[in-house]
């Protein structure tokens, strides 16, 4: 049998195994993606990556030769690519193989990993995860088809389950947290710092609950000036920050800054003392925008930790569904493994192609010099044809033995 020299691995962080303060800095934007994917698969052994990123979890999908070492490889890509050592945390690092990783994005397309249970903007971030991949030439036949089949599995989960039913994103959970604690003020001005899907979605849900006192601010001020009159309301960039919070009840941000936005300075010189309902600040942002001390008696802030809480009891109805999405995962899931058990042992994935071809030039330029040019062309393509047929030989031979003929 030809040796399997590979292997599926994946190697993630999570909200389960991590606090909000071991993961922050591990984040990667979107804008990052591509190039983390490219810095890894200029390493020797790593065939294929996807890296996904988001609020609530870093994971690293490989296959990789079997003489690496995922953590290694982990540990060596953050002191590379963002300066930080994370020899510390590692240990809070879950890594999976075969066919317990496909299993585990199959779970997560579907939502069932998420913090909330059954949430739609997981699967969205696992594309653009994806098509980061894709744009750096990293992904390839195992992981084009692992994710093709994830992002298919997370669709009819959420279609033909309760786990899809009424279940909301991070965005919506923390403005119903939100609304939760305000629904008593009249007109309160909303501050909305960022905008992207999470403030879009919040604004959205705000605004159907009958709030409409907006103020938009973002790094590009036009933006926010073209977004914010859709509620006919004002556009600023962040720049006036410092003159708009004094103003704010509520605040709303998520930007994709790696640093706070918001500074302790800024909130003390805003609200030097708590001289009635103190200003609600809800932050979606990893890492975090606003930079809170408990001194802030004047704050009430709630971070992606805070929502977690709030969403705990409110998840009954999509935990009850469970058991019929893990059903349909389960039937996918032994789908898959049938294709992947047959692609570990392809002799072209693990390098007999490049084995047959350095052997076929090696001979063939003994004789090339003896040969005019249209017989060199012919005894060249028919080499090749002689090569390709070995290898499909060899891939039959090796199904064969796999199902014990």
């Amino acid at each position: 049998m030809l040796p399997c020299n590979w292997r599926l691995f994946v190697i993630g962080i999570n909200h389960t195994t991590a606090s909000l303060q071991d993961r922050e800095p591990l984040q990667l934007t979107r804008d990052e993606l591509v190039k983390a994917n490219a810095a890894l698969f200029k390493i020797q052994g790593i065939k294929e990556s996807v890296v996904l990123s988001t609020c609530n979890r870093i994971e690293f999908y490989f296959v990789l030769d079997l003489k690496l070492n995922a953590r290694t490889i982990v540990i060596d890509f953050y002191k590379k690519f963002k300066n930080i050592d994370i020899s510390g945390i590692i240990d809070k690092f879950y890594l999976k193989k075969d066919k317990h990783t496909i299993d585990h994005i199959f779970r997560v397309a579907s939502g069932i990993e998420s913090m909330i249970v059954g949430e739609n903007q997981i699967l969205g971030q696992a594309k653009e995860a994806y098509s980061a991949a894709c744009a750096a030439n990293s992904a390839g036949k195992i992981l084009h088809r692992l994710f093709h089949q994830a992002f298919r599995i997370g669709k009819q989960v959420r279609t033909d389950t309760e786990l899809g039913q009424g279940a909301c994103s991070v965005a919506s959970a923390t403005i119903d947290l939100v609304r939760s604690k305000i629904k008593k003020l009249d007109n309160p001005m909303i501050l909305f710092i960022g905008l992207n899907k999470m403030i879009t979605l919040a604004v959205s849900r705000l605004n159907r609950y009958g709030f409409d006192n907006f103020t938009f601010v973002n790094r590009t001020k036009e933006k926010a000036v073209e977004f914010a009159q859709q509620y006919k309301a004002e556009g600023h960039g962040l720049d006036s920050l410092p003159t708009l919070i004094p103003n704010a009840d509520v605040i709303v941000s998520c930007t994709g800054s790696d640093k706070a936005v918001i500074t302790a300075d800024m909130l003390k010189n805003a609200f030097p003392a708590n001289n009635g309902n103190p200003v609600l600040i809800a932050d979606m942002a990893v890492p975090r925008d606003v930079e809170w001390h408990p001194s802030l008696t004047a704050v009430e802030y709630y971070d992606m930790e805070a929502v977690k809480e709030f969403v705990r009891e409110k998840q009954n109805d999509r935990l009850n569904a469970i058991p019929q999405a893990e059903r349909i995962i389960e039937y996918k899931l032994e789908q898959f493994v049938y294709w992947y058990d047959g692609m570990r042992h392809e002799p072209s994935y693990n390098g007999l192609s490049d084995a047959y071809e350095r052997t076929r030039l090696h001979e063939m330029n003994k004789i090339y010099p003896e040969l005019d040019d249209e017989t060199r062309e012919l005894v060249d393509r028919a080499t090749k044809r002689l090569v390709n047929k070995l290898l499909h030989i060899s891939s039959r031979s090796e199904k064969k033995a796999d199902n014990g003929e």
